[in-house]
């Protein structure tokens, strides 16, 4: 391509404080993971009485077979064997026989284990084994897991501030655009549209606005090329600086990369690799890469900046 740039805004530099909330914790969530973390750790020791939430180990006798069971293992309870009976063993000792009227029916139960569940605190230890990368103590992994909240919220709602990003970034940049170049962006994807489409037994310049819908938001060809025309303008300001960062990061796109992304692609859609290449041309996927290598850079900077410090 003959394009390039002239001179370009950076995108950190854009000021998304309009858009910045404040960080709410759920509680909810932070708590399931640091009671998973107790709960891997967890240990069980013998107890001598029958309290709720303990497993006990138990013999049954009765008339009724459902309650003539050997080795019975029940958490006291919860309900998943006979939630009377299991109300009714609260106060039994390990190592008693004890007769019992469950609605009516004469249950013999000996005790022959009571268990509990002995919950830790969390320690250093714990954390390290759990082999997240630069998290190796407490206070590390509870950060960690704010940070995750975070990156998950900022990642389901910032596409709207990285549209805007890059916005201001292709407005405050000088470019040199060759037509030529506009027309291959718009060639290649109308390409790979057309491959799909045949892939499913349609001519891409023939369907109707049945054929596109559940596909495809256009009521015809000329609808999409037109939208497909329109992306590629601000796509191909994408790839100028996305091959400008990629450059200065040492990065490139490689035929073996691209052979990685077709196997990931045959995988994931079930295609076969000979469709799977004429869908994604090694030239369209070089493109592609540096359009979203610099969709990275962007999104990364607004994750990173999404909430506002605390005041």
């Amino acid at each position: 391509m003959k394009s390039k740039v002239l001179s370009f805004a950076e995108y950190d530099q854009v000021d998304i404080s309009m858009y910045k909330k404040v960080f709410k914790l759920d509680e909810k969530a932070y708590k399931k993971e640091i009671d998973f973390i107790k709960n891997k750790n967890s240990t069980w020791e013998e107890v001598e009485e029958v309290t709720a939430g303990v497993l006990i180990v138990c013999d049954m006798e009765s008339a009724n077979p459902f309650f003539s069971r050997k080795n019975l293992e029940i958490m006291v309870g919860q309900g998943f064997f006979h939630k009377k009976l299991e109300e009714m063993c609260i106060g039994l000792k390990k190592g008693t026989v004890s007769v019992l009227d469950v609605s009516g029916e004469k249950v013999t139960v000996t005790v022959r284990s009571i268990q509990q569940k002995k919950i830790p605190v969390i320690t250093d230890e714990m954390i390290e084994a759990l082999g997240i990368e630069g998290v190796s103590n407490v206070k590390q992994y509870e950060d960690y897991l704010i940070c995750e909240q975070k990156k998950k919220i900022a990642e389901n709602e910032a596409y709207e501030v990285v549209q805007y990003v890059m916005d201001k970034v292709f407005e405050a940049s000088t470019f040199d655009l060759k037509k030529a170049d506009w027309k291959e962006m718009t060639d290649h994807e109308i390409k790979r549209l057309k491959a799909i489409s045949r892939e499913q037994g349609l001519n891409l310049e023939t369907m109707t606005p049945e054929d596109f819908e559940g596909k495809m938001p256009f009521s015809s060809y000329y609808e999409l090329f037109a939208s497909v025309q329109n992306d590629s303008w601000n796509r191909l300001c994408g790839y100028l600086l996305g091959r400008k960062y990629a450059e200065k990061d040492g990065v490139g796109y490689t035929m073996e990369q691209y052979r990685d992304d077709m196997e990931e692609y045959v995988k994931f859609w079930h295609e076969t690799k000979e469709n799977a290449e004429k869908i994604n041309t090694y030239e369209y996927s070089e493109i592609m890469f540096y359009v979203n290598y610099y969709s990275k850079k962007v999104k990364e900077y607004v994750i990173e900046n999404f909430f506002k410090e605390k005041e």
